[in-house]
C-alpha cells in the first residue's frame, strides 16, 4: 500500500532536489522583470541589474527556507 505523503528520506530528498529549479526560476523571473522595466522606462541596463540582484536575493531566501524546512523535518 502506498502512503499518501512521502515520509522521511524521500520527502527531504524531494525538497532538496527542488533547490536548483527554485534558484534558477527566481533569477530568471527577477531578470525578466528588470528587462521589462528597462523597456518601459528606458533605463537600460539598471532595471535588469536591479532585477537580477533582487532575483538573486529571492533565490537565496528560497534556498534557506527550503533547507531549513527539510532539515527540521528530517530531524524528527
Amino acid at each position: 500500500m502506498v502512503s499518501p505523503r512521502p515520509s522521511g528520506y524521500w520527502r527531504t530528498a524531494g525538497e532538496l532536489g527542488s533547490l536548483g529549479l527554485s534558484f534558477v526560476l527566481a533569477l530568471v523571473i527577477g531578470t525578466w522583470l528588470g528587462v521589462k522595466a528597462d523597456e518601459a522606462f528606458g533605463s537600460s541596463p539598471w532595471g535588469m541589474l536591479i532585477g537580477f540582484v533582487l532575483g538573486f536575493a529571492a533565490a537565496v531566501l528560497n534556498v534557506v527556507r527550503i533547507t531549513r524546512r527539510a532539515f527540521d523535518a528530517g530531524s524528527r
